[in-house]
């Protein structure tokens, strides 16, 4: 929903009064000239300040149809500008073919401009760059500064970074701003991230320019720390007394170490506690691995907490607990088991900070200052929720395990569905010890109804009918829980049953990494930590191999789990407000909530020839003279 402040509606008003008068003007009252054309044009100006795109666009359209000639150009770029922020390119490229051939330097920088911005859209990078080149770009020329910014993002996304950052360079030589120029640099450094995230070459050629290369050498220091915040604060100390004068030192720099201050100062003793004989020895260990070797990466031995590790199943969970904090420990991982949160739940526990790891049950309440991480399927159901809506879902069918976490996953994404304006359909539990899942199915594609409609037909007429049944055709995707074996047989009867076409969205837990071929998956979609669907290098998981060659597909989302659980500690301890917007992890993209709980916004993987293929979302649409975003986390 548009919400428009006072002096928009009060703007909007004018708009539609204008709109009367020229609707109750009878023919000839109202000549089609430069009066009118004033009018149609005022009101696509009050429209555009009112942020409505789309209406501004047809009015502009309209201001062109009551001009002459050349006259006809300026409303014809305006409503292209207008229908691209409203996400309309066909529309904006049939205005701009309207535009004539030759309207004048200034009037053809901006048509350049928007051209370039319709190709970055297309994805045609090279062709936007080429299309950039020999435009006037000058101090003097009053798009320049926009066509630098597309000229840079137009470089960017062709992996030529070092065309991107002079680019932007020179274009803050043109701002005057202080807002505006700290917002340019935010641009460089956005950029840099993307590039450096994407594996783009960040070296600087002979002869650049020192503030150009300051910037790629800042790029380089993120992309050789990006999996160990230690470092990369390491990295930013060592490139600022390098590089004190340069114009990111004061600003992005100092922030950024700053906000890595807090992210890498832990307390001065922690303490793990863990399951570590009994049932979840092998589950304990893996989470512990994980924890350790995030301590091991951390580099800088001076900075390291004093860490003691307890056995809950040998001490018992609010002994251990206890113990720990007698032993001078500031803050405290663990426990692991529901059944542990609950007995420190009815427990008076002593003062310490502490990072349970597990969501406690509903009824359990918990001290204020124990937060609670988890890998919990809800967090990924109500995930694939989200996911759907954004590839632009409404109508969702529901088959899942029929078990208690099932039945929450269920619950989750229900909830989470609705909540972005989605409706379920219907869902169906089935068992998982079955192999064969058609009355789920059958009932939930409604075949059964096709059916019968079918012998209703039949009967009426009073003779056979050549019949196909049809499944129903309200819904626009599946989401589907289930384990792999499970999936591998759901996926084919879905087939059978009239559904091949119907898209499917999953959890995890339907990706087995042990599987070499997974062909009968092949379109689906599912929700998983970063390093499993190939977002990022890996690197820091790939160090568990030498735990042995299926080390990670036995544990490897326990291994970052722990790991991850080590790096909240000096975020937790020190209450940093970057846990709020997200901290990028191991386990996907993790934030606090207000309930003290640590959330989890995964990546993407599609099954493709039986392989898992990286499978990002789609991002918002934005409005192209506003792409600067947050300060991102490296």
């Amino acid at each position: 929903m548009l919400h428009r402040s006072p002096r928009s509606s009060q703007t909007l008003l004018a708009v539609a009064a204008l709109a009367a008068l020229l609707a109750g003007c009878a023919p000839g009252v109202l000549d089609r000239g430069p009066a009118e054309v004033e009018v149609q044009r005022a009101a696509a100006r009050g429209l555009q300040e009112a942020g409505d795109w789309t209406a501004a666009a047809e009015a502009w359209q309209r201001a062109a149809e009551a001009a002459r000639g050349s006259e006809r150009d300026v409303p014809l770029l305006a409503a292209a500008e207008n229908w691209l922020r409203a996400g309309q390119p066909d529309q904006a490229r049939s205005a701009l073919a309207g535009v004539s051939a030759d309207p004048g330097a200034e009037l053809a920088a901006r048509r350049t401009l928007l051209e370039a911005r319709l190709l970055l859209r297309e994805d045609r990078a090279r062709d936007a760059l080429t299309g950039l080149a020999g435009v006037p770009m000058g101090p003097a020329d009053p798009f320049a500064a926009d066509l630098l910014a597309v000229r840079a993002d137009a470089a960017f996304a062709s992996r030529q970074p070092v065309i991107g950052v002079t680019s932007l360079v020179r274009r803050e030589t043109m701002l005057t701003d202080p807002a505006q120029r700290s917002g340019n640099q935010r641009r460089i450094w956005n950029r840099l991230q993307e590039a450096a995230a994407a594996g783009v070459p960040l070296e600087a050629p002979a002869g650049l320019d020192p503030v150009s290369a300051g910037w790629l050498e800042l790029g380089r220091v993120s992309a050789a720390h990006a999996d160990n915040p230690f470092r990369f604060r390491a990295g930013l100390s060592d490139w600022r007394e390098r590089n004190p004068r340069h114009p990111a030192a004061p600003g992005i720099v100092a922030n950024l170490l700053a906000e890595y201050q807090a992210m890498t100062e832990f307390p001065q003793s922690v303490a793990l506690l863990l399951p570590l004989s009994g049932r979840q020895a092998a589950a304990a260990g893996a989470v512990r691995d994980g924890f350790i070797g995030a301590y091991i990466a951390q580099g800088n031995t001076a900075e390291r907490p004093a860490l003691r590790v307890y056995d809950t199943a040998a001490l018992g969970t609010t002994a251990a607990w206890e113990l720990a904090v007698r032993n001078g420990a500031d803050f405290i991982v663990g426990p692991l088991l529901k059944e542990e949160l609950a007995e420190l739940g009815a427990a008076e526990l002593p003062g310490a900070t502490g990072l349970a790891l597990n969501w406690a049950d509903d009824h359990v309440v918990l001290p204020p200052n124990i937060f609670q991480f988890a890998l919990a399927p809800e967090d990924e159901a109500a995930e694939v929720a989200r996911r759907a809506v954004r590839d632009g879902h409404r109508r969702a069918l529901a088959l899942v395990h029929d078990t208690e976490q099932g039945r929450r996953m269920l619950q989750s994404f229900v909830t989470a569905f609705q909540a972005e304006g989605g409706e379920v359909l219907g869902s169906q539990l089935f068992d998982a010890r079955e192999a064969d899942f058609s009355v789920e199915i059958t009932g939930l594609l409604l075949i059964a109804e096709s059916r019968a409609r079918h012998q209703r037909m039949q009967s009426v007429l009073g003779r056979r009918l050549e019949y196909e049944p049809r499944r129903r055709q309200d819904a626009d995707f599946l989401f589907l829980a289930a384990r792999p074996a499970e999936a591998l047989l759901i996926r084919p009867q879905l087939r059978f049953h009239y559904a091949a076409d119907l898209p499917v969205y999953a959890t995890s837990s339907i990706f087995d990494a042990g599987r070499s071929r997974n062909t009968e998956l092949d379109g689906v979609l599912f929700a998983d930590m970063p390093w499993r669907v190939g977002a990022g290098d890996g690197a820091f998981m790939a160090q568990f191999r030498a735990f042995g060659p299926t080390a990670l597909e036995r544990n490897g989302r326990l291994f970052a789990f722990g790991a991850d659980a080590y790096r909240l500690v000096p975020l937790l301890h020190n209450r940093s407000e970057s846990l709020a917007s997200g901290v990028p992890g191991e386990t996907g993209m993790l934030r606090v909530g207000p309930e003290g709980r640590i959330h989890r916004a995964l990546e993407w993987g599609r099954f493709e020839e039986g392989e898992v293929r990286h499978a990002p979302g789609r991002a918002p649409e934005q409005a192209p003279a506003t792409r600067d975003a947050a300060l991102p986390r490296p």
